[in-house]
């Protein structure tokens, strides 16, 4: 998970250095066309970043959870994870996700530069998404607030 995470962040800094315009704006862009292009700008590197990370996948994050799918919608990066080997009842005990839900804020909130990375491209947070036989079971979510509230 660590080297995915790495792969990602060499393609948000990649993107970055090439999308770095220091030009003067044009004083005839209404606050608009400017919140409109910024927008574009957020969905064009969501969309690099996202191709890049799909090429990466499935990648299996422990003995009953594998990464199958990863998208943004809304300034969110969303996760689509598969479960294999676990009985639905035993992920719908709130106990379970609220081991899950610590161990992801653990990494979304970490210091490290990849997931501060993640962070700065999707500004919105992360939602995850998990599937048993290709029917959702839960989803948790987990935006900056959550790491401040840790």
């Amino acid at each position: 998970m660590m080297k995915f995470l790495k792969i990602l962040a060499l393609f948000f800094m990649s993107f970055i250095l090439v999308n770095c315009d220091n030009s003067k704006s044009d004083s005839t862009n209404t606050d608009s066309s400017k919140t409109s292009q910024s927008s574009q700008n957020y969905d064009a590197s969501q969309a690099v970043v996202i191709a890049e990370a799909k090429k990466q996948l499935p990648i299996k994050v422990d003995q009953i959870t594998t990464l199958v799918d990863i998208f943004a919608k809304d300034n969110f990066i969303n996760y689509k994870y598969q479960i294999t080997e676990t009985p639905k009842d035993a992920l719908l005990v709130p106990e379970s996700q609220q081991i899950i839900l610590d161990n992801i804020r653990q990494t979304y909130c970490s210091d490290l530069p990849e997931i501060k990375s993640l962070r700065a491209f999707f500004p919105n947070g992360a939602n995850y998404h998990y599937y048993i036989d290709d029917e959702k079971i839960f989803s948790l979510q987990l935006t900056p607030a959550s790491c401040q509230a840790k």
